[in-house]
């Protein structure tokens, strides 16, 4: 027999049924325009109003060009894809095997090393002395410099300490009663029950990885070696400075009247934000299904 709903759930039901309808929409309609911008001639970017979606009248590429025409955008994309398949790699890696000792009751002084973790979320050593570290070893200048500094996050391993807690200790048991040993009991046993927090520990540093531009720009200056987010805010500034027609010789003056009819600095700054977001953006639906089982349970196991 159903159920009678009261008239105060249906009345819940659609009013937060409108509000997230409404929420959606507030995340929706910023990147919606940012797509219609970065698809739109200069003359179309410079015109007042509400725009979600692009005029096909006034859909220009040419910003799209401005970008793909420099010549280090493949290497900048290289770079930046090595960055995060290898930072992501090595970070899930020594998260997890951080993670399960401590999440082992009978770990001595495991109280100590907790705390020892915490402490490092609350203090740092700041940006100065992190730079002569790095020099100091010998990593300026390598892929290096912008994976090691930023390898283990506190708050993650944390998360996934909590995670481990909660796997059932009956089957690493069984396990021990087999033959098996803790390496083992790791790789067949704790990794393939923790699919959910390892995708939600990929994610968080692909992105991380994807998006850092400032230790690029302080710990790499050879022109060979540059991240996508360094190169595409060269562009924007060099977009910025031709545009504003301040350049030092005529050349850049007279080609002012041109640019206004391609592309404005707006349009400019709508397509960097489609090549570097899109990628990454990709890979959510792959993960979507562990992501939000391993930060509950990440979060609430104390």
């Amino acid at each position: 027999m159903a159920l009678q709903r009261s008239v105060g759930d249906k009345t819940f039901d659609t009013a937060n049924a409108v509000f997230m309808v409404l929420f959606s929409l507030t995340i929706l309609y910023p990147f919606m325009r940012q797509i219609t911008l970065s698809l739109s001639t200069a003359e179309e970017a410079m015109k007042i109003g509400v725009k979600a979606f692009p005029q096909p009248a006034a859909m220009s590429l040419a910003s799209y060009g401005r970008i793909l025409q420099t010549s280090a955008i493949g290497t900048a994309y290289f770079w930046t894809v090595l960055r995060t398949v290898v930072g992501t790699a090595l970070t899930v890696s020594v998260t997890m095997m951080m993670g399960y000792p401590l999440a082992k009751r009978y770990l001595p002084l495991r109280t100590t090393w907790t705390v020892f973790v915490l402490i490092t979320m609350l203090f740092g050593g700041g940006i100065v002395p992190t730079f002569l570290l790095v020099r100091s070893l010998g990593l300026v200048n390598t892929l290096w410099s912008l994976i090691l500094p930023i390898l283990v996050s506190p708050f993650t391993l944390i998360i996934a300490r909590n995670y481990l807690m909660s796997l059932p200790e009956e089957l690493e048991e069984s396990a021990r009663i087999d033959g098996a040993n803790d390496l083992v009991i790791f790789a067949r046993v704790v990794v393939p029950l923790s699919m959910p927090i390892i995708a939600t520990v990929s994610l968080w540093t692909m992105v991380l990885h994807w998006n850092s531009w400032f230790d690029a720009l302080i710990y790499i200056t050879n022109p060979k070696i540059k991240v996508l987010q360094i190169l595409l805010r060269r562009v924007l500034l060099e977009s910025n400075f031709a545009y504003s027609g301040l350049g030092a010789d005529v050349q850049a003056i007279q080609r002012q009247e041109e640019l206004v009819r391609q592309y404005t600095p707006e349009t400019i700054k709508a397509a960097i934000l489609m090549v570097s977001t899109l990628p990454i953006l990709c890979t959510y639906p792959f993960m979507q299904r562990y992501f939000v089982k391993g930060i509950i349970v990440g979060s609430l196991k104390g």
